[in-house]
């Protein structure tokens, strides 16, 4: 079987662990908690990162820090895996689902415009897939109206967005925090673990004791108010030291797989190599086509399945899971709903090889011939 996603560990991971195993630094304390978000938020020319347990808890202390609860709203994209719709949901607010962008597939700026109300706190922004988001006109729209932005980055670290006056910025430095995944598919991992970053030293506080149970930074066991555990472990940290050292390798081997997959496809009528706006540059995170007809992805799915190739659908919309079922009609998102239903991934790892590129493309190619012809 060829998966869908390996992690790949090319330097100190191993070496790092085992400092952790001998000094028995394994928890929630030690050197490499710190050297991590350091050397993230360094990377990111941000000033200040916060290492969590993951990205869905990352999402959800951005929400507590900004104060959002009931009588809230949230905007977020109706396309997109379901944890910032449910972190929305689990501080009390409302969770407002906006349909996206037809080549971003990011949250629609000019949708976001229909849904501001009065109760409007703040925004999420996915940057999907490994594209940005529209970030110039969210940002314009925020500014107006008075809203936070936080930037959900998990699939899109090293993503760069371009303004007309013709500034470059790399995503997750725009917004008010921005939330990062290392789950074991993600670009880089942790296994899992995820990071907030902000340039706001009062967000930073709050978020430290937040993560810690609400606990005083001066004063062990002096709790100042409600908190969580949503810390990362030492031995997380050090993988993700790790990793960030070589990030770059990863990312040069990563972008010439994207470039095999794309003119492999380039000329194939029957499928759509993901979009990319002429205002972005992405990274690559999963191999995402587009077929013609609804009715072809699960056959193919199968079909993959069946010569050993794992490939994944893409995520169902928001609107479509139970929790938020009937809240919405599917005329309210055709975009997601049509780049969700054609759409699906292939096999992404970063060791993958050329080879294995070609028999992936091969066989998808094949079955379009037989199955679309």
């Amino acid at each position: 079987m060829i998966p869908i996603f390996e992690p790949f560990f090319y330097g100190r991971e191993r070496e790092y662990l085992r400092e952790c195993i001998d000094t028995g630094w394994i928890s929630s304390q030690g050197r490499f908690i710190p050297a991590f978000e350091g050397a993230f938020a360094g990377r990111h020319d941000m000033a200040f990162g916060v290492a969590t347990s993951n990205c869905t808890t990352a999402l959800h202390l951005s929400l507590a820090v900004l104060g959002i609860g009931p009588g809230d709203e949230v905007l977020c994209p109706d396309l997109t895996f379901i944890a910032p719709a449910n972190m929305i949901r689990l501080t009390g607010a409302t969770a407002v689902l906006v349909d996206v962008d037809p080549v971003s597939w990011g949250i629609d700026p000019a949708r976001i415009a229909e849904k501001i109300t009065p109760r409007t706190r703040a925004v999420i922004v996915v940057h999907a897939f490994g594209h940005a988001a529209d970030m110039e006109p969210i940002m314009a729209l925020a500014k107006a109206h008075g809203l936070r932005v936080i930037e959900d980055v998990a699939e899109a670290p090293g993503a760069t967005c371009r303004s007309a006056d013709g500034v470059e910025r790399v995503v997750g430095t725009i917004g008010d925090l921005s939330c990062y995944s290392f789950f074991a598919n993600k670009i880089m991992t942790t296994g899992e673990g995820g990071m907030i970053l902000t340039n706001d030293a009062t967000f930073d506080g709050q978020l430290r004791i937040l993560r810690d149970h609400g606990m005083s930074q001066e004063r062990r066991y002096v709790h100042e108010v409600v908190g969580f555990n949503y810390r990362m472990t030492n031995m997380q940290a050090g993988v993700g030291l790790a990793q960030l050292d070589h990030l770059d390798i990863i990312q040069t081997r990563r972008d010439a797989q994207a470039e095999h997959y794309a003119r492999r496809f380039a000329a194939a009528p029957r499928v759509t190599w993901r979009p990319t706006a002429p205002w972005c540059r992405p990274v690559h995170w999963l191999a995402t086509i587009s077929l013609p007809h609804r009715d072809l992805r699960d056959p193919l799915l199968a079909h993959l399945k069946d010569r050993g190739i794992d490939a994944r659908q893409m995520v169902y919309p928001v609107h479509m899971a139970r929790p938020y079922r009937g809240l919405h009609d599917d005329e309210d998102f055709p975009v997601s709903l049509d780049v969700s239903l054609r759409s699906l991934h292939l096999p992404s790892s970063t060791g993958l090889l050329a080879d294995q590129v070609d028999l992936v493309c091969d066989t998808v190619l094949a079955w379009l011939d037989v199955n679309d012809g």
